[in-house]
């Protein structure tokens, strides 16, 4: 699909009354930035600034990539880092997985209005949506979420508007929204915070990292590939003990 930087750019602009709620959750340690419409408006885009009490915001994750389309609903157009990572010059075809676009301000736009971003206290956030005016299955869901961000500490995490960037736009020109935000208390230490055995199945909650296991307390420690928050076996008759933990990583 092709696109203009223009285009793009645009997204961002003043909004023209809707209750669109924006607010933080403790999601398996990480603080995942929620939104919901709730009078069925459509929001074209959020700017967002999120900030920690104390530690630094140092990882990015679980965010939409690219226009909203029938197959794929979100927010994944990112003004800064599309002009910086993507960039259309030569109009050619966007490359999505492009490193380094993520929905990240560049600090340099607006220096005075900008949170410092990663690795910092505090991110300020641009996420837009493209589709296909003529095709309403393409266009975001009235509730969903914006992205994961992982801390290196407990901490509240507060969001707020923007507001030199547009804060949160209606798609619906001249329209006036009325925007709620609220943070919460987030705890990236690792935790496993239950565990139990249902019909010969283990089931095993978690937060802060991968669970890894091992057959004996003192290792030899393998990690499980997840990070989910949720793992379950179903250990056959005779199966050895096994023993299990949560190993933290920083970063996405």
């Amino acid at each position: 699909m092709k696109h203009t930087l223009n285009l793009i750019l645009g997204l961002l602009a003043t909004s023209g009354e809707a209750a669109v709620n924006v607010f933080v959750q403790d999601c398996n340690g990480r603080a995942a930035i929620h939104y919901e419409c709730t009078a069925g408006e459509m929001v074209r885009s959020f700017a967002l600034n999120v900030s920690v009490s104390q530690g630094h915001i140092v990882g990015i994750s679980h965010y939409f990539r690219g226009p909203s389309t029938v197959q794929a609903q979100g927010y994944g157009i990112f003004p800064a880092a599309f002009r910086d990572y993507i960039g259309l010059f030569n109009n050619t075809n966007a490359n999505w997985n492009a490193p380094g676009y993520k929905p990240l301000a560049a600090m340099a736009d607006d220096p005075g209005n900008s949170l410092p971003g990663l690795n910092s206290p505090g991110v300020t956030l641009e996420l837009g949506a493209l589709w296909d005016r003529s095709s309403p299955a393409s266009q975001p869901s009235a509730s969903g979420t914006l992205c994961w961000l992982k801390l290196t500490e407990a901490a509240q995490v507060t969001v707020t508007a923007n507001e030199r960037r547009g804060g949160v736009v209606l798609a619906s020109t001249g329209a006036s929204v009325e925007a709620l935000y609220s943070g919460a208390a987030v705890d990236p230490v690792p935790l496993i915070t239950g565990i139990s055995l249902t019909n010969g199945t283990i089931s095993i909650t978690f937060k802060g990292g991968e669970l890894e296991s091992a057959p004996t307390v003192t290792g030899q420690w393998t990690g499980t590939g997840n990070s989910t928050g949720n793992y379950t076996t179903n250990p056959e008759t005779g199966t050895p003990a096994s023993y299990f933990r949560v190993k933290s990583s920083l970063g996405e």
